[in-house]
């Protein structure tokens, strides 16, 4: 129905499948949270908080410019933590407490709680119903075990999942096959920390310039050491939502048309199977992926709602 989030953010994670996941391990256990650059919504934050104490006259216009200027300079989570202390100081706590830093929410959260629903839930129940026996007592312990195995296989899936940490891959060892790819994901980390406000313009074309020149796994994580992971990530988008609800109303149709004109035959009767498991499936996904797309646009609404208060609050004064 739709493509799911990216499960790595390590260099050539899609030509390579076990030594990219393994690097990536040790390499984002190293980093300091501290030491990784803010974005503009982290620094927007506080500039929230200055612009609400200046309206209400606890800060001048030229106290406003200057703090505004401290925590624009602000590079880091450390350096923007160091900032906020320092100009927040004499603003009561209740304008701080309102904008202080939250951790980033994943995008695809409630699409992920949809597909484990799906699967500890739906998919044993639809795999009972296909095996379903005569009696009622059979059909309990059918569905007791199928359920048991369907988690079972589920925990020990995301048990297998967690990559281990390995011995680090030797400083001087080639890309080989995986160059291109590996090269190609950190121009999009870097080009998405452009947009989040983490590098300046200069510091993303002096990296992007480094990175062709790339020979080793070394080279390209000192380029991206100090970004959180995940920035290439593609959040789900309002189409995604869209084909889940052309999918479902296409299978909903199907089956409608296989029920009212009853054809007896093999064909119909899979084909109703495969509509039926289609209907279970995607409905819930794109309840997912509707809560994760509503989810972004919501900053966006408050966003705009303040921009149109603010002059209403300053034309009185």
């Amino acid at each position: 129905m739709t493509a799911g989030p990216e499960s790595s953010e390590s260099p050539g994670h899609e030509a390579v499948a076990h030594a990219p996941v393994a690097h990536e391990a040790a390499t984002a256990e190293d980093r300091d949270e501290d030491a990784l650059r803010a974005s503009d919504d982290d620094r927007e934050h506080v500039i929230g908080t200055l612009k609400t104490a200046f309206v209400q006259g606890r800060l001048t216009e030229e106290e406003l410019g200057e703090r505004a200027g401290q925590v624009y300079a602000s590079r880091t989570y450390a350096e923007l933590a160091e900032v906020t202390a320092r100009v927040t100081a004499d603003i009561p706590g209740e304008l701080t407490g309102r904008t202080g830093a939250r951790p980033r929410r994943d995008p695809w959260r409630a699409t992920k709680i949809a597909w484990r629903v799906e699967y500890a839930v739906f998919l044993p129940g639809i795999a009972t119903l296909l095996l379903m026996p005569g009696g009622p007592r059979e059909i309990a312990v059918l569905a007791a075990v199928v359920y048991l195995l369907f988690w079972t296989l589920g925990v020990a899936m995301m048990v297998t999942s967690r990559p281990a940490r390995p011995a680090l891959m030797a400083e001087g060892e080639r890309l080989h096959t995986a160059h291109a790819v590996a090269q190609d994901q950190v121009i999009r980390i870097l080009t998405a920390a452009l947009a989040q406000g983490r590098l300046t313009e200069e510091e993303h074309d002096e990296r992007s310039a480094l990175v062709p020149a790339s020979r080793c796994w070394a080279d390209l994580d000192v380029l991206i050491a100090d970004l959180p992971a995940g920035l290439a990530n593609q959040p789900p988008k309002a189409r995604d939502v869209r084909t889940g609800l052309g999918v479902s109303a296409a299978a909903a149709s199907v089956l409608a048309a296989i029920v009212l004109w009853q054809p007896d035959n093999p064909l119909a009767f899979l084909l109703g199977l495969l509509a039926t498991a289609v209907l279970v499936v995607a409905p819930v996904i794109t309840v997912g992926l509707w809560a994760d797309v509503r989810h972004q646009k919501r900053p966006r609404h408050r966003s705009r709602s303040r921009r149109r208060e603010r002059p209403r609050r300053r034309r009185p004064a």
